[in-house]
């Protein structure tokens, strides 16, 4: 299966959930409650195939995703989620809290870990040289960002406007990588339209990354400081443009 779309997640035999996360009774997907130090996981059940066998490429792929932080204190989030492609989808050795359950302080950085992110990070954390405390990072097999630009969209008028991710609103993220240009574009946007103007536009080539089968889906996780992660509908596309979701769609 190259492509699927979730409008609320109202079967959890569809998604493969560990750590705190489940899926509510509306069919919103929680991935951490107002715990400290927790962490949750969901995934898309089956593997992907990421590469093309013959020459080992990687293919080009879309996600869209509908996303909203509920911080335990207004202006104080913790600690973030994320989009991540992995190879597992249990994550066993990630940690919580500024690991954002992908990682953990031995394997940080290590170019074995073929763990590619996308954060949406709600604690400036100087360790990984986060630049604030509200922000988007493309990560690669580490948690200090490759590239990373505070929350925002570019409205109709190319206007650069700012957007708060811990402030319990839906928010629209696409990212889009495309494998014949290698190039990354991570969009967001406080409503269903797509800005035409991404956020974050990255050169890479993720074929060193990514191996053959990779899982794809969510991780998020609290720390002292704690926030209520939700995702409310989400699709994904190998070679091709994912479903873009409607916000009065979804639960």
């Amino acid at each position: 299966m190259d492509e699927f779309t979730y409008t609320g997640f109202g079967d959890p035999k569809n998604i493969s959930l560990n750590g705190v996360a489940l899926i509510g009774k509306t069919g919103i997907l929680r991935l951490t409650n107002e715990t400290s130090r927790l962490m949750g996981h969901a995934f898309y059940p089956s593997p992907i195939r990421f590469k093309n066998s013959t020459n080992g490429t990687v293919f080009s792929f879309s996600t869209c995703f509908v996303f909203s932080i509920h911080p335990e204190y207004p202006k104080l989030g913790g600690h973030g989620l994320a989009f991540t492609i992995a190879p597992s989808k249990e994550l066993k050795s990630a940690l919580p809290s500024q690991y954002l359950g992908l990682l953990n302080s031995s394997d940080v950085g290590n170019f074995s870990n073929h763990l590619f992110a996308v954060e949406f990070d709600t604690v400036q954390d100087f360790e990984f040289g986060d630049i604030n405390d509200n922000h988007v990072g493309i990560d690669i097999n580490d948690l200090e960002s490759n590239q990373s630009a505070a929350a925002a969209y570019f409205s109709d008028n190319s206007v650069k406007k700012d957007l708060n991710l811990k402030g319990g609103k839906p928010i629209v993220a696409w990212i889009e990588y495309d494998s014949v240009m290698n190039f990354l574009n991570v969009t967001l946007s406080p409503s269903s339209s797509k800005p035409r103007t991404p956020l974050l536009s990255f050169q890479m080539d993720l074929s060193p990354i990514l191996d053959e089968s990779m899982y794809v889906g969510f991780s998020a996780s609290t720390g002292l400081l704690a926030s209520t992660h939700y995702v409310l509908g989400w699709s994904f596309k190998m070679n091709g443009e994912a479903k873009s979701l409607d916000l009065d769609s979804l639960p």
